[in-house]
């Protein structure tokens, strides 16, 4: 084996590492927010049957419309602030922070408001049925209690995504599930309890939010925590720079939301309600088998973010393919179960005699497309985070609105039974035509980039600064530069390898170095030791102390250098110098 074919798999040893530990909570957060989705159609369709579940087909639309929102403001702040902090510049991610938060409260106040003035209209365009109807009025008792808690359905989301990228994932997780299992508990009592139908449903939703909320807000509470408001001066470019990163994968629920008011329409003259209450279990069943996805995106949209900040493309390939094989085989797992348990699942739902057939075959034809779309999923987190946002709108678009629609209204003159091979068609269709485009359209990526993983107890640093000296001389760097930038690799690895190795197993430090396009050139190091942060080492005169000795070197680091931060992310050090 060579050495560096070598270093590159023992590299993988915190690429590896840092994806358990953002996946396993991410996960745990997807399967709560599947069963908070559940919960609402499950018991909204066993107390009322076929009207309930055509009542939660109806509202979709809705949330399609909500996720546009909250979701671009909260994945764009995210990945924004990743990068940030993959910079090294925390001010810049603080910034972000600040500035998005109040421009989501801003956001949110008004769509509640301005959904509670438009109701009758937007009942209409639901087609809820006639005025005063039963449909009308369950829809109705709905959507007023959820226009009332817009503010805390934005802050949810927003405070889950940032908390997660503050090295937090715990806590993230933590108030994601609770959330939805809240919403779970609460809408069981609401509606089975107190009888309170589809209002008990979005009450349990919005009681989860507000307890999420709470949690999220614990993070605050940490000294270590870099997250937090800052007053600003609005920042207008700022704030559509966050738009355009998040829409780009949000803006691909407009397109479902027209998608689903369509389909809704289209099902209501092709079955009636029953043929929109099959539709609602058939989206049921997609929240919980594409929940493996979620959870993969959400993992690996910060870490691709945080490597593509350090230029580290291997890394990113790695992120992608544990994300592609995991999805693959347990996203297929998943889908192998629903498709032998359709008919008790359409049942669980409150579907009974003959819909319980039409319901599983329809379930089944769905999870034929859980594959593909999830591979759609997850390489669109990675396309967002690496800044190819153009990718990711078309990939949205695709398989939500364009595809989507396309074969649905293709399908439907063919019958019901034909319908419901509209999302697999969807799916397949959209990784035809993204996948050649994406292979055409190349990203400028700037190739002065150097990487290097030091072995603790088998290397030396004498190599590492032999090869940084070649490379930085290789690119033109200036002779003071030179010299900066091996002194700062030295001195840091040296306080690393004495106040932080205990010399045992496998001990390495990860090196990236890479030349800016100002000529700045960075320096990123990530290391598997015990929570150690070179810059806090203590300084003085006083040479009769080892540490103020040893901390002479940091402190020509820190006095040699533009810039330097650290922080604990996904269990490593990270520390990013800018010479």
């Amino acid at each position: 084996m060579n050495e560096s074919l070598s270093a590159n798999i023992k590299s993988r040893a915190f690429t590896d590492r840092m994806f358990s530990r953002l996946f396993i909570p991410a996960l745990i957060a997807a399967i709560g927010w599947a069963l908070g989705d559940i919960a609402d159609a499950l018991f909204v369709g066993i107390r009322l049957g076929r009207v309930g579940l055509a009542t939660m087909s109806l509202v979709a639309p809705v949330y399609m419309f909500y996720n546009v929102l909250d979701a671009g403001i909260a994945i764009g702040t995210s990945v924004k602030y990743a990068r940030a902090l993959g910079k090294g510049d925390a001010k810049r991610g603080i910034e972000v922070f600040s500035q998005m938060l109040v421009f989501a409260i801003i956001v949110s106040v008004a769509v509640g408001a301005i959904g509670l003035g438009a109701m009758p209209y937007i009942l209409r365009a639901l087609g809820a049925g006639p005025e005063r109807g039963e449909l009308w009025n369950y829809t109705k008792q709905y959507l007023r209690i959820m226009f009332l808690g817009t503010p805390f359905t934005f802050l949810y989301f927003f405070l889950y995504y940032c908390v997660r990228c503050d090295d937090n994932e715990k806590l993230a997780s933590a108030g994601y599930t609770i959330g939805f299992l809240t919403d779970v508990i609460a809408s069981a009592v609401f509606i089975m309890g107190f009888k309170l139908d589809v209002k008990g449903a979005i009450y349990a939703t919005v009681l989860g939010k507000v307890v999420g909320v709470c949690i999220f807000m614990l993070h605050f509470t940490r000294k270590w925590t870099i997250l937090r408001f800052k007053p600003f001066k609005p920042d207008i470019k700022l704030v559509l720079s966050v738009l355009k990163t998040g829409m780009s994968s949000s803006v691909g629920y407009v397109g479902q939301f027209i998608a689903l008011l369509a389909v809704n329409k289209l099902l209501l003259k092709m079955g009636g309600s029953a043929a929109l209450a099959e539709l609602n279990v058939v989206q049921n069943v997609s929240y919980v088998a594409l929940a493996i996805y979620t959870a993969l995106g959400d993992t690996v949209q910060p870490l691709s973010a945080t490597f593509f900040a350090e230029h580290n493309k291997e890394s990113i390939k790695r992120v992608m393919s544990l994300g592609i094989r995991i999805g693959t085989l347990c996203g297929g797992a998943i889908a192998i179960a629903f498709m032998i348990f359709a008919p008790s699942v359409c049942k669980v739902f409150g579907l009974t005699g003959s819909a319980v057939n039409t319901g599983s075959f329809s379930v089944r034809l769905f999870c034929l497309s859980v594959i593909p779309a999830g591979l759609n999923i997850i390489w669109s987190s990675c396309f967002q985070a690496i800044k190819r946002e153009k990718i990711v709108f078309l990939i949205n678009q695709l398989r939500s609105f364009i595809c989507f629609l396309a074969f649905a209204f293709a399908l439907s003159p063919l019958g019901v039974k034909w319908f419901w091979f509209t999302f697999l068609g969807a799916e397949l269709a959209t990784i035809v035509i993204w996948a050649p485009i994406a292979r055409y359209v190349k990203q400028d990526v700037s190739n002065k980039v150097f990487t290097y993983l030091l072995d603790v107890n088998s290397s030396d640093i004498s190599k590492l600064l032999r090869k940084a000296e070649a490379f930085c001389e290789e690119n033109n760097a200036e002779v003071k530069q030179v010299y900066v930038v091996t002194m700062c690799i030295e001195e840091v690895c040296q306080a690393i390898i004495e106040n932080a190795f205990n010399r045992k197993g496998d001990e390495y430090i990860q090196l990236t170095l890479c030349f800016e396009a100002d000529g700045t050139i960075v320096i990123h190091l990530r290391d598997n030791a015990v929570n150690f942060n070179p810059f806090a080492m203590r300084t003085g005169q006083d040479y009769d102390d080892p540490e103020h000795l040893a901390s002479l070197g940091i402190q020509m680091v820190k006095s040699k250098s533009k810039n330097f931060f650290y922080r604990r992310y996904a269990s490593f050090n990270t520390l990013t110098v800018e010479v």
